[in-house]
């Protein structure tokens, strides 16, 4: 059977900043599977220990096995640890910071093995954008600076998209190529991508969405899906 490759990503609020509470539901069903096990990686963060309680005390009802890695420390150990979840939540923070740390640790590749041997891969802002091949950042210095990801999802991405000057911005690097075309996500809204394709969005908030935008327009990212799937 054909391995289905999962990414989650998530706009922004979450569990991390004690937001979103029925987004949980929908993250796990994912996993489609009892007695799971759940990782979350604060990097970006500086893994923030607050952040981490926050995973725990979200998660601590579920039948879960629950664990974090504080990357920041070592990276002793961290390919043991990923490579025996079934789903690794990466929380936001500074997307340089934490994408630098990967690739310093040459942890880019293994990210690339589990999500192919179907490790569902999730994660809110900086957690999200990093799985796309560029995004928008604010981690850059002062404004909104496009990046590279790691390219498990073609196209780009931004986070946040419910800040009206990161939207626009976004719109402003697709318009003049600076970005390709890509989807944008508000928060407390959750995008499910099936071997690189989005199939399900999940909002949290009334009139928080999803979108597809390209250079002359967005769509709705459920019309969007839905238009492809005709």
């Amino acid at each position: 059977m054909k391995i289905k490759k999962k990414i989650i990503a998530i706009g922004g609020g979450g569990f991390t900043h004690n937001q979103d509470k029925d987004q949980d539901q929908f993250i796990l069903e994912q996993i489609n599977k009892k007695n799971c096990s759940l990782g979350f990686l604060p990097t970006a963060s500086n893994d923030d220990t607050y952040k981490t309680s926050r995973f725990y005390k979200r998660f601590e009802n579920y039948n879960l096995k629950l664990s974090h890695f504080n990357l920041i420390s070592s990276s002793r150990g961290f390919k043991n640890w990923l490579s025996n979840l079934d789903m690794v939540y990466v929380g936001g923070g500074n997307t340089k910071l934490m994408l630098k740390l990967w690739r310093e640790n040459n942890l880019i590749q293994l990210f690339k093995e589990v999500y192919n041997s179907g490790t569902i891969l999730s994660g809110v802002s900086a957690g999200a954008a990093c799985w796309f091949d560029y995004f928008l950042t604010d981690s850059d210095g002062p404004g909104f600076k496009p990046m590279h990801g790691i390219g498990l999802i073609t196209g780009s991405f931004t986070p946040h998209f419910s800040d009206l000057k990161r939207a626009d911005k976004y719109r402003e690097n697709i318009k003049s190529k600076i970005l390709p075309n890509g989807v944008a996500i508000d928060d407390g809204v959750a995008v499910l991508f099936i071997d690189g394709k989005p199939t399900e969005v999940y909002s949290s908030r009334k009139s928080h969405n999803a979108y597809f935008v390209n250079q002359n327009k967005q769509i709705n990212l459920k019309e969007y899906i839905k238009i492809k799937n005709e």
